[in-house]
Parts: C-alpha cells; sequence; structure tokens
C-alpha cells in the first residue's frame, strides 16, 4: 500500500490519470490524509500539488483545513490554487469561511477566483456578505454582488440593488434588472421602470425578460409599453414576456402584433405569445394567421391552434 507521502507527491506526476488515482487515494484515508494535505497546501513548490490537495480537503470536508484554506484563498501566488481553495471551502460548508471569501471576492487580481468566491457565498446563502460588498468601490465587486443577490432572491436586498438601476455603467444596470426579475416579486416592476427607457436596449431587453419573471397587471403593461421600442430585439422580448406574463390585457396588441409589418420572428412569437395566453378569442385571429401570414408566423399560429386549442391536429390541420 502506498504512503501517503508518496501519494501527495504522485500529485505532481505529468500522468493525468496517475494523478488522479492518487488525489482519489488520498479522499478515500479521509481524516488520516488531512494533515499532509494541509502541509502540501501550505508549503509544496508545486502549484498543481497545492490545488490538488486543496481540491482533496474539500472532498474529505474535514474543518481543520478551514484556516489553511482560506490562507490560500488569500496569499497563494497561483489563482488556480486560489480557486481550488474558495471551491473547498464552500465544500466544506463551514460559515467561518464567508468572510474569507468576500475579501477574495472583493479583492483578488484574477476575475475566475473572484466568480468562484462568489458561487461559494451563494452556496453558503451569503446575503448579509453581498449587501456588504455592495458598498464596495469597485465595480466589479458591485457587479458580482448584484448577481448573487438575484440569485438568492432576496427581497430585503431589492431597494439596495435597484439603487443601481441608473448607474454610470450599462453592465451594472443590466445585471441590476436582471436580478429584480430573480427576485420574482411584484414589488420589482415599479423598480425596473427606469430600465424600459435605458439607452442600451441590452439593458431594456432584459427589463422586459425580468418582467416575465415579476408577472402581474403592472408588468403587463410595461411590457406592453415596450412592443413600440426602437430595437426588434426588445420588441421580441417584449412580445415573448407578454405570452409569460399570460393575461388578456395584452391579447389585442399581439393580435396587432402577429399581423403587422415587424420582422417575421418578432411576429411569429406574438402568435406563441396568444397561444400562451390561451384565451379563446385568440383563435379566430390565429386561424385567419395561417392562411395570410408568412411562413414562421403560420407555423407559429398553427403550433398554438394545436398546441392549447386542440385545433389543427390532423385532417383538421390540412383545412386550416
Amino acid at each position: 500500500m502506498q504512503s501517503l507521502s508518496e501519494l501527495v507527491r504522485m500529485l505532481s506526476s505529468d500522468d493525468y490519470f496517475e494523478r488522479q488515482s492518487a488525489a482519489w487515494k488520498l479522499v478515500e484515508m479521509k481524516g488520516e490524509a488531512v494533515e499532509p494535505l494541509l502541509e502540501a497546501v501550505e508549503r509544496d513548490p508545486d502549484p498543481q500539488v497545492r490545488f490538488k490537495s486543496a481540491w482533496a480537503l474539500g472532498k474529505i470536508g474535514d474543518s481543520r483545513a478551514l484556516d489553511p484554506l482560506a490562507g490560500a484563498l488569500l496569499e497563494d501566488e497561483d489563482p488556480s490554487v486560489r480557486e481550488w481553495a474558495a471551491s473547498a471551502l464552500e465544500a466544506i460548508g463551514d460559515l467561518r469561511a464567508i468572510p474569507v471569501l468576500a475579501r477574495s471576492l472583493a479583492s483578488d487580481q484574477s476575475r475566475d477566483v473572484r466568480v468562484r468566491s462568489s458561487l461559494a457565498l451563494v452556496a453558503f446563502g451569503a446575503s448579509e456578505a453581498f449587501m456588504e460588498l455592495l458598498k464596495e468601490p469597485d465595480l466589479e465587486t458591485k457587479q458580482m454582488a448584484v448577481v448573487g443577490l438575484g440569485r438568492l432572491r432576496c427581497i430585503e436586498s431589492i431597494e439596495m440593488v435597484a439603487s443601481f438601476i441608473e448607474d454610470d455603467d450599462p453592465e451594472l444596470r443590466r445585471r441590476v434588472a436582471w436580478s429584480l426579475g430573480e427576485m420574482k416579486t411584484p414589488e420589482s416592476a415599479p423598480l425596473l421602470r427606469p430600465a424600459l427607457e435605458d439607452q442600451s436596449h441590452v439593458v431594456r431587453m432584459t427589463a422586459a425578460k425580468s418582467l416575465a419573471s415579476v408577472g402581474g397587471e403592472e408588468a403587463c403593461r410595461m411590457a406592453l409599453s415596450l412592443l413600440e421600442d426602437e430595437h426588434p430585439q426588445v420588441r421580441l422580448s417584449a412580445v415573448t414576456a407578454l405570452g409569460e406574463i399570460g393575461l388578456e390585457d395584452a391579447l389585442d396588441r399581439l393580435v396587432g402584433m402577429m399581423f403587422g409589418e415587424d420582422d417575421e420572428e418578432i411576429r411569429a412569437w406574438a402568435a406563441w405569445s396568444l397561444g400562451e395566453i390561451g384565451n379563446v378569442r385568440a383563435v379566430e385571429h390565429l386561424q385567419e394567421a395561417c392562411v395570410k401570414c408568412p411562413s414562421m408566423v403560420r407555423e407559429k399560429a398553427l403550433d398554438s391552434l394545436e398546441q392549447v386549442f386542440g385545433i389543427g391536429t390532423g385532417d383538421r390541420k390540412d383545412e386550416v
């Protein structure tokens, strides 16, 4: 049987399968392997040994590794080691890792490491840490914090997140619009209003998609206002959002879009949205579209008739 020291040395092997085999054997030894792995994380000159050791410590899940892994996350010169240290801290699951992960997110020079620390904070449900990170001056930190709070659906942070909806940075504004949608609460709808008039069509498009997640009458009215947007991707997002919201209030406008002069794809998705709303008043309009509209629109209209209303299947489809 190979000794612990031999297995640790094998982590630097040029042979991938040998490295993996050694790492898994160390994991199988559990607590017995912790001390040699900790020494490797802290002292081995080979970054490959250090990050493999961090990975193995995460798999073992022993809390003795908390401080050494925290040190590796904040101080190791190799970004791959820092990234795997963040992953291992998440795997161990000790809440004492949260401040270290937050510090890493706010200060690491590697974006990959910061992203990995952010994902670990989400796994910990660290909404308070993300709210504190919103106060950091660094733009990327705020961007990641906004996304983290959206993933956690942290309603308590909604006003803080929305305060950046008119920030100078378009990517931060986009992430704010996305996050407000992820919170899936009617409170988000009025907070999204500035995004509907954003100078970036990507932000407006994201806002339309978020309205679909929020739902309700106000979200429906707001999405309807985007049907006149100058950018086709925004109009398309608004059309599909109205289908997902599913309120009859949008029916007449969607019929107008389906028979209008907009891009064929937008008209086709208007037919899809009419099906999603599911009101029988749409049937005659969808049947008419199957006769008068271009092929892409006809296809979506037939799908809606068949899948939602049970019309247009088999021989009946040919009659349409």
